[in-house]
């Protein structure tokens, strides 16, 4: 199973006024709704994309993750990008993978500002 996390900075999205909140989370959503990914929101506002078994999930997270790192209105913004996976192996316990950490170290459009 794949599930992937992600948490924007909406008082950083509100001050700048640059963009609307609601249409950045449109944005990701329309990511992973194309494979029938599943969506729950947690507290903070951060928002939970888990894989469907029965489509093709590892494909949606995939292609979203590369997506993703190519927007810098997402790379500005995000504040948690966390990839959880266990290889498709229901017995092992989620791995969780900084995503975020790892596009700030190699991916200039993820530097601080």
């Amino acid at each position: 199973m794949m599930k992937m996390l992600i948490g924007l900075d909406e008082e950083r999205v509100l001050r700048d006024g640059k963009y609307d909140l609601a249409d950045l989370w449109r944005r990701i959503d329309e990511k992973f709704n194309r494979y029938h990914c599943l969506r729950e929101v947690r507290p903070q506002g951060r928002v939970l994309y888990s894989g469907d078994p029965d489509h093709d999930y590892f494909t949606c997270m995939g292609l979203s993750y590369l997506s993703l790192r190519k927007q810098g209105w997402f790379a500005r913004y995000c504040s948690e990008w966390i990839m959880y996976d266990n290889d498709d192996d229901e017995e092992l316990p989620l791995q969780e993978i900084d995503l975020l950490a790892k596009e700030r170290g190699k991916n200039p459009l993820f530097a601080a500002d």
